[in-house]
């Protein structure tokens, strides 16, 4: 079965995203792309900052901007429309991110963790091939505590325990809409990033 154009994969942060996108890539052949990266090259600045200087809600908006981009949108009302999402989006917005338009090329892309907030990234997702990796909030935890280049401030709390709490309270938060999203779920944990790859190519030559 040939494999679809574009490949999404989301999740929490921590839970392997950047990694298996990087061994799919090698094992399909098709280009990688790290939206949080293509941001911040955009930008000439860290997500962090941007959180920082400018607030999550610019970021969001710059997150939808470069989707919309990559996914070839129309316009949200006709997402909202429910009209199939196949157009060139014209827009002098998005011109930060003019490298993605008419590209036709195969992708493999890795989206932020919190892309799924906003309703119309979720149906632009929902219309595409999209992978949820879902995984432990404990361990995912596990593999975060502690790195301050995360965006979320909460991660600079010296309290460890009030730091986990806000941690696991977002998971909560999102994890129905990662799995109103996804068009795959794969269990992650205890799997290598190279185990979880060819598990989502199985899935997808099914």
């Amino acid at each position: 079965m040939e494999l679809p154009n574009r490949i999404f994969l989301i999740g929490y942060m921590g839970s392997g995203k950047t990694s298996v996108s990087k061994i799919l890539s090698k094992l399909t052949g098709f280009r990688y792309i790290d939206m949080d990266y293509e941001i911040e090259k955009a930008e000439s600045m860290s997500v962090r900052n941007i959180f920082m200087k400018y607030g999550e809600h610019e970021f969001r908006n710059k997150e939808a901007e470069l989707l919309d981009v990559i996914c070839n949108v129309t316009s949200a009302a006709d997402i909202m429309a429910g009209e199939k999402i196949t157009a060139q989006k014209n827009t002098t917005k998005a011109n930060k991110y003019n490298a993605f338009v008419n590209i036709k090329e195969p992708l493999i892309v890795s989206c932020g963790g919190g892309i799924i907030l906003d309703e119309l990234n979720r149906i632009i997702l929902k219309n595409q091939c999209t992978v949820f990796l879902e995984a432990d909030p404990e361990l995912l935890f596990q593999r975060v505590n502690g790195d301050t280049n995360r965006p979320y401030a909460y991660m600079d709390i010296s309290d460890e325990n009030e730091r986990k709490l806000r941690f696991l309270e977002l998971y909560k938060k999102r994890a129905p809409l990662y799995k109103e999203t996804a068009s795959i779920i794969i269990q992650t944990n205890g799997k290598s990033p190279e185990t979880i790859s060819k598990e989502i190519l199985n899935q997808l030559q099914k």
